[in-house]
């Protein structure tokens, strides 16, 4: 009978995939395709009412739909317009035009540049002589400067106003291509979730069959009544004297850095600037960071509160705090962050897309076109919120705007947290920054959840685990509207079931699989797959848990076979394309330089150890500081150097066995020591192709917080059985880190006022 009833699921199941995989083969797709003009950014010509830039070219398909043009500007947009015009090459005859208002372009790369996308629809076009003629229409106050470059994939004429040049217009064409259906996808999509599934009903169909003695049901129930009792007890009343007196000692000294950053930071800023409104705001954000210090010290100092349990109102306190004092768009990448979360909002409540690319439809209030220019934090910042604090909204009127998505690095559900806080705060009408704060808020819940569900279930290092998930740089990308707070969760989640099944002693279950699996998927395919070293992880159980009947391995291996083939369907051709390209057609970096390739790395590998060993020596130091929260904000608030120091200290400590604590062998270290290492290495070796241009001997752009998703891993190693403490200094630890993340948000504020 049970075997009847685990096969009729199982039925249901791979009908239901069956049926999906069917339903998505049958949607059609239009299918496009791109031709670009000009690849570097090296000068710029300035548009005004007396000037035209022209671009002679030949079509290279028959049907255009557009063409997007590069430019920069130093200033916001007021009600400028700019027109595109396409000529016929021979006969002069116009073609299409089409006008667009400046006022919701936004410039997405201040160094390099963004896109403007105009409508100029061709039938008939391939190998035909055409002429794009660029000029404004009316009144300019600030001027658009189109980017030109001395290199270009596919060449063009320029002419800038009557005068021929020898650049090229940095431009794109977009051809409609026909419809098609993507089979391939979505078949590859079909096999994994029916494979995935298996997996889980094979597994879980083997734990049905093996009989589980009364002696371990017995402990189990031992044990949940264990944790009842001690979840009760822990909300009776149990600070004493002593604890009191630590908690007012606590109070009085962030009290003390309170009334410093008031004397040196606001009221400086009020007495030289006029900038008023930051009295009553910093008298708010007083009376949080008291109220966040009691709860924090009251958490931190119950013995009988479980780790995990703490977790909760000391990660959401913090997260707060940080989410308020580092303002929107300061955080790195966070307006393409928005700008992909709104867009995902967008399909929750059903509104069209925009036939444009590039572009989506937003409330004129939600419109931020000088987002860019807020990167740095300052008292600008801070202004500019409180002159936007109204809670409802004044005009949600829809508008097409230009945006920028971030999906390449991720998919949609590392955005669903966000999206849903701005879809609810669109539903009740809240004005602009309500709603992003509020995406914001239910990013951080998100990842409170996570983390605490990693602490919860990992038998080794629970303090460690605790203090990484409340690091500063942490805490500021979880209580942003960034997706490195989904991933960061979704990493400590995997690497805590994956502990969890090598060291927690007991049975795994169906749960803890599935877990691994579906984190584990996740993992395999973002950022890249730079953390596909990663998904090698669970072959640890291999050897770790003998016990393991022969099926169970095999489904360990499948498993870890599926993590491959998920990183091969949605990640394999574009990193491939990416290890293809030529020397001098690879673009990247802010400045749209030319970078490295990996085949003119792979000619000189004494130049790549080169570059990777100049890295650890040129930015090492910075890596590290960025790591453990020194550089917040855009990188650019930093932080003393003796409060990164104490964190540091304060981890290492963490690290430390206690007396009966589990002890890892070294194969086991070794083992991910090198999965780290590994991440490590993709993770440099992506920002080498994609951002570091070839004139540069070290590698740029890659940021400490890349690491957090396998700092865990590298803690592991560093337990061993020379170092062990008697004393439980856990609590200590903890409250100390909290008070520290307390002093750095105060820092944080006093650093942006100067």
């Amino acid at each position: 009978m049970q075997k009847k009833k685990f096969i009729s699921i199982y039925l249901v199941f791979v009908i239901l995939c069956i049926l999906i995989t069917v339903y998505q083969c049958g949607q059609v797709t239009e299918k496009f395709g791109e031709e670009l003009y000009g690849i570097a950014t090296d000068d710029t010509i300035e548009l005004d009412e007396d000037t035209e830039v022209a671009a002679e070219f030949v079509l290279k398909e028959e049907e255009l739909r557009g063409v997007s043009v590069k430019f920069q500007t130093e200033e916001k947009f007021d009600a400028e317009k700019m027109k595109a015009q396409l000529y016929d090459g021979e006969t002069d005859e116009l073609l299409a035009e089409d006008t667009v208002v400046l006022k919701y372009e936004r410039i997405q790369n201040k160094d390099g540049g963004s896109f403007i996308y105009f409508s100029l629809p061709q039938k008939q076009a391939k190998d035909k002589n055409v002429r794009l003629v660029f000029s404004m229409d009316g009144k300019v106050k600030v001027k658009p400067s189109l980017v030109v470059s001395k290199n270009a994939v596919n060449s063009s004429k320029l002419k800038n106003g009557n005068k021929d040049s020898d650049k090229n217009l940095v431009f794109k064409t977009r051809y409609f291509l026909g419809e098609s259906r993507n089979y391939g996808a979505v078949a590859a999509n079909g096999i994994y979730l029916c494979a995935l599934g298996t997996l889980l009903f094979f597994f879980a169909y083997k734990r049905k069959n093996q009989r589980h003695s009364e002696n371990e049901k017995a402990c189990g129930k031992k044990r949940f009544m264990e944790q009842k009792f001690i979840w009760k007890r822990s909300l009776q009343p149990v600070m004493g004297r002593r604890d009191y007196i630590i908690l007012f000692f606590i109070l009085a000294c962030v009290g003390f850095y309170l009334i410093y950053v008031y004397r040196f930071g606001v009221s400086s800023a009020i007495k030289e600037n006029s900038y008023f409104f930051l009295k009553k705001m910093y008298a708010l954000f007083g009376i949080l960071v008291l109220v966040a210090s009691a709860v924090i010290c009251a958490c931190c100092m119950r013995k009988q509160l479980p780790v995990e349990k703490a977790f909760v109102p000391v990660g959401l306190c913090l997260g707060i705090l940080f989410s308020l004092v580092i303002c929107l768009d300061t955080v790195p990448d966070e307006p393409s962050h928005v700008d992909t979360a709104y867009a995902l909002s967008n399909e929750i409540l059903r509104i069209p897309e925009s036939g444009k690319p590039g572009y989506i439809f937003k409330r004129v209030e939600d419109i931020d076109s000088d987002a860019e220019e807020r990167q740095s934090l300052d008292v600008e910042n801070y202004k500019w919120m409180y002159q936007r604090r109204s809670w409802m909204a004044e005009d949600e009127t829809l508008a097409e705007c230009s945006v920028r998505s971030n999906l390449g690095n991720g998919g949609k559900i590392y955005y669903l947290p966000q999206a849903l806080g701005i879809s609810i705060g669109r539903i009740l009408g809240l004005g602009m920054l309500p709603v992003m704060m509020l995406g914001r808020f239910f990013s951080l819940i998100c990842y409170i959840i996570l983390v605490y569900s990693a602490i919860r279930k990992v038998p080794v290092g629970k303090l460690t685990l605790f203090l990484i998930g409340i690091l500063p740089i942490s805490l500021q990308q979880a209580a942003s509207m960034s997706y490195d707070g989904m991933i960061n969760g979704i990493a400590m989640l995997y690497l805590a079931y994956n502990v969890y099944a090598f060291y927690g002693g007991r049975r795994l279950e169906v749960s803890d699989i599935a877990v691994i699996a579906l984190t584990g998927s996740l993992m395999a395919t973002v950022k890249g797959g730079t953390y596909i070293p990663l998904c090698l992880l669970p072959l640890m159980l291999l050897w770790t848990r003998k016990e393991l009947l022969k099926e169970e391995k095999l489904s360990i291996v499948s498993m870890v076979g599926l993590f491959m083939f998920a990183f091969a369907k949605d990640r394999l051709i574009g990193t491939l394309s990416t290890l293809s390209v030529s020397q001098g057609a690879a673009i990247g970096g802010a400045k749209s330089k030319e970078v490295y390739t990996f085949g003119y790395l792979l000619r000189r590998p004494v130049r790549l150890i080169g570059v990777y060993v100049n890295k650890i020596h040129e930015q090492g130091s910075e890596q590290l500081r960025n790591l453990f929260g020194g550089n917040l904000a855009w990188r650019d608030i930093n932080i003393d150097w003796y409060l990164v120091i104490f964190l540091i200290i304060l981890i290492l400590l963490s690290c430390i066995r206690q007396g009966k604590e589990k002890y890892i062998p070294r194969i086991e270290k070794v083992y991910m020591g090198v999965l780290a290492l590994g991440s490590f290495g993709l993770i440099e070796l992506s920002m080498l192709l994609v951002w570091t241009p070839v004139t540069y001997n070290y590698i740029t752009g890659a940021q400490g917080r890349y690491f957090i998703p396998f700092l865990f891993l590298i803690l592991l190693c560093l337990r061993n059985s020379f170092f062990t403490v008697k004393k439980n200094i856990e609590r200590q630890i903890m409250l100390l880190f909290c008070v520290t993340d307390l002093l750095i948000v105060l820092q944080v504020v006093l650093i942006a006022l100067e």
